[in-house]
């Protein structure tokens, strides 16, 4: 019952339309806390945890949703703006803004379980693991990048590759 309810919501997160002027990052949120929720690492030690890097309002979403439980673990989000003090998260929020660095995220997380989730639309091309991208009709979507995924460990439910963009 759980699972159907959960693949509900993250259906349901595919019928979200986002307003060309606006940014909703209440679902751009849940986007990223549902991709957690259907993906798994090889190893998670105590919390799951969730690091935006730079500023965003995604960050004060995802703080709505700190505490919550992510596959047994309790969910913790951080925001930082310096590459130094990433940590050791799961998942790493790079926000528009900060989508130049993208090179440097991905050769200090190498060889690492570490999903990187963009804003930017087209940057699942350049190795991060998903990407948004608004859609011409408003909703949002993600596009996945399987193979960056695989690579560091990360495994993705087929219920979620099922509805994402699956490019690379």
């Amino acid at each position: 019952m759980k699972l159907k309810s959960g693949l509900l919501l993250v259906a349901t997160l595919c019928a979200f339309t986002v307003k060309a002027q606006t940014t909703n990052y209440q679902v751009y949120s849940l986007y990223v806390v549902n991709i957690a929720k259907y993906s798994s690492w090889p190893a998670v030690n105590g919390e799951f945890n969730i690091t935006v890097f730079g500023k965003s309002k995604v960050y004060d979403e995802l703080l709505k949703q700190k505490g919550k439980n992510v596959n047994g673990h309790i969910l913790n989000v951080k925001q930082v703006d310096n590459l130094n003090d990433i940590g050791q998260p799961e998942i790493i929020y790079l926000p528009d803004s900060k989508s130049s660095a993208l090179d440097d995220l991905l050769k200090l997380t190498e060889g690492k379980s570490v999903m990187i989730i963009s804003e930017r639309e087209g940057l699942h091309k350049r190795g991060a693991g998903f990407s948004f991208i608004v859609m011409e009709n408003g909703t949002l979507r993600c596009d996945m990048n399987s193979t960056e995924l695989e690579k560091r460990q990360i495994k993705i439910s087929k219920n979620l590759t099922a509805l994402t963009n699956s490019s690379i």
